[in-house]
């Protein structure tokens, strides 16, 4: 029995050997060398399979890693620029309307006026009535006009030691004189809010034979001495008579954007003097030839 394990064991050693010695010099055992073949090439191929298979995997992964990584970056540089972009559309936007400001200010230099920033809007009123971040103590009072660079947009009605509240011109109570600005015509009227329709005013009390069209561009009248003459209030969209055929009503819109109001100033006074110069030297430049 002991010798018949030895003789197995020296025989497997042997073809062992013999294997070896096919896989390095296969010159030298043809015969073992192709039943290597025929026993290994198969397992070379499934675990150069596996290797391959293992190794793509890993590829993957890291490739996979990188393009998340990448992703991610990629996102963190996108809201950067998107936030870089509305921080440069929001500069560009205060730069205009800063330019408007100083324009008009330049423009209106009979006025003395305050620049201020509309800081809340008030819950009940149907959002008619904003708070400024101007009061008593920056000179303001009751009944003042707050205006935009494009035009006119309410009237100071109460005031507080550092901040005040206006009415907007198209709030349900507001009243205003104005005049058509056409030279033909400078029929006089009054200007009254339509409540929650920001977008259309309405001017009333203008004469049944009064020149008022459509097109024609309505200021503020001055009648009166409450409000300045000469504030751009809006444009005639259309022209109607009443229910009683004596007057007429205009629509109007206006020069302003009343639902967000931003930027704005307060009229603390105006130089009559001035204004009536201006007005003449303006007259007499329309009148030549």
């Amino acid at each position: 029995m002991k010798k018949q394990q030895f003789v197995t064991t020296l025989a497997v050693l042997g073809l062992c050997a013999c294997m070896v010695l096919a896989v390095h010099q296969r010159w030298r055992f043809p015969l073992v060398n192709a039943v290597v073949n025929t026993v290994l090439l198969p397992v070379n191929a499934v675990v150069r399979q596996f290797s391959d298979a293992v190794s793509s995997f890993r590829d993957s992964q890291r490739l996979n890693a990188t393009l998340q990584e990448e992703n991610r970056q990629l996102k963190k540089e996108l809201d950067n620029l998107r936030s870089a972009e509305y921080r440069l559309m929001l500069l560009e936007t205060e730069n205009k309307e800063l330019q408007a400001m100083a324009g008009y200010k330049q423009q209106r230099d009979e006025l003395t006026l305050l620049p201020a920033r509309v800081i809340g809007v008030s819950l009940g009123d149907l959002h008619e009535f904003f708070f400024l971040d101007k009061g008593g103590a920056d000179g303001v009072h009751p009944d003042m006009v707050v205006t935009a660079s494009e035009g006119v947009i309410g009237v100071v009605d109460q005031v507080y030691r550092h901040y005040s509240r206006f009415m907007l011109i198209s709030a349900n109570q507001s009243r205003m004189g104005v005049k058509v600005l056409r030279r033909e015509s400078r029929a006089v009227g009054v200007l009254t809010g339509l409540g929650p329709n920001r977008s259309l005013l309405q001017a009333e009390y203008f004469g049944r034979d009064d020149d008022v069209r459509p097109g024609d561009m309505l200021v503020t009248s001055g009648i009166g001495g409450k409000y300045p003459a000469g504030l751009c209030i809006g444009t005639v969209s259309a022209v109607d008579a009443d229910v009683t055929g004596l007057q007429k009503l205009a629509q109007v819109e206006p020069a302003a954007d009343l639902s967000h109001p931003d930027r704005v100033f307060v009229i603390l006074q105006e130089d009559v003097k001035r204004r009536i110069e201006k007005e003449i030297a303006e007259e007499a430049g329309e009148a030549k030839p």
